[in-house]
C-alpha cells in the first residue's frame, strides 16, 4: 500500500471507531507502520476522530520523528513506538475507549474470553495493563510487557489497545471486544457469564 492508500484507511477506520461509539470527540489514535519504509502515520493530538482528513495525519519515522505533517502526534505515541519495536508482525495499532470494555474493567470484572469460543479464539488473553499516566513511557513499558498474552489488552482507568498485521485486522480485533464486552456485561446482569464447556474449570 502506498502511503496515501494507508492514510485513507486510517480515516475510514477513524470514522468507523466513530460511528459505533468506540470514541467520541479527540478519544483514542490509530497508527499504521509501512512496512516497506518503516515510516509509521499516526493521528494528530486533539483531532475529533470522526471528522478526521488525510491531510491532518502526521508522518513520522520510526524514532517519531515528524517528517511531514502539523501538529502534534497523539500524546501516546509511545505506546504505538513500543509496541512497533517490540512486535515486528504489528503494522497498525488501534486505541480506543471501548465503553462495554471499559464497563467490565471499572467494576473489576475484567474480560473472560473463554465465555465465547470466537473470542478465545481471536483474543487469547485478555489482561489488564496497571494504571500509569497517559502519555507516559512507563504506560509504554507496562503495555509492551502485557502484549505476548495476546493481541488486545485494557488499560486500567484509560481503554482498550489491540494491534495487527494491518489495519482491518486491529480494527476488527476492537471491534470483537467490545462486542463480547457487551455480551459479558449484559451475562453478569442476568446472573453472570458461564465458560465454554471445554474451558470449564480451566480457562487458561
Amino acid at each position: 500500500m502506498s502511503t496515501n492508500d494507508i492514510a485513507e484507511e486510517i480515516v475510514f477506520v477513524c470514522r468507523r471507531l466513530y460511528e459505533k461509539g468506540l470514541i467520541a470527540g479527540a478519544d483514542g489514535n490509530v497508527s499504521a507502520r509501512d512496512p516497506a519504509s518503516g515510516h509509521i502515520l499516526i493521528t494528530p493530538s486533539g483531532v475529533h476522530k470522526g471528522f478526521l482528513k488525510k491531510d491532518e495525519l502526521l508522518l513520522l519515522n520510526a524514532d517519531g520523528a515528524v517528517l511531514k505533517g502539523k501538529g502534534r502526534p497523539s500524546s501516546e505515541l509511545a505506546v504505538h513506538l513500543e509496541i512497533y519495536r517490540a512486535d515486528s508482525s504489528a503494522n497498525a495499532v488501534v486505541h480506543t475507549h471501548a465503553p462495554w470494555a471499559m464497563a467490565l474493567s471499572l467494576s473489576g470484572r475484567g474480560l473472560l474470553p473463554h465465555s465465547m469460543i470466537e473470542a478465545e479464539m481471536l483474543l487469547g488473553r485478555v489482561v489488564e495493563v496497571p494504571f500509569y499516566l497517559p502519555g507516559s513511557q512507563e504506560l509504554a513499558d507496562a503495555v509492551v510487557s502485557a502484549i505476548k498474552n495476546g493481541p488486545v489488552q485494557l488499560l486500567a482507568h484509560h481503554g482498550a489497545i489491540s494491534r495487527g498485521a494491518t489495519l482491518r485486522q486491529a480494527f476488527e480485533l476492537m471491534e470483537c471486544l467490545e462486542h463480547n464486552a457487551r455480551i459479558q456485561a449484559l451475562a453478569h446482569l442476568l446472573g453472570g457469564a458461564r465458560a465454554v464447556p471445554i474451558f470449564q474449570g480451566n480457562p487458561h
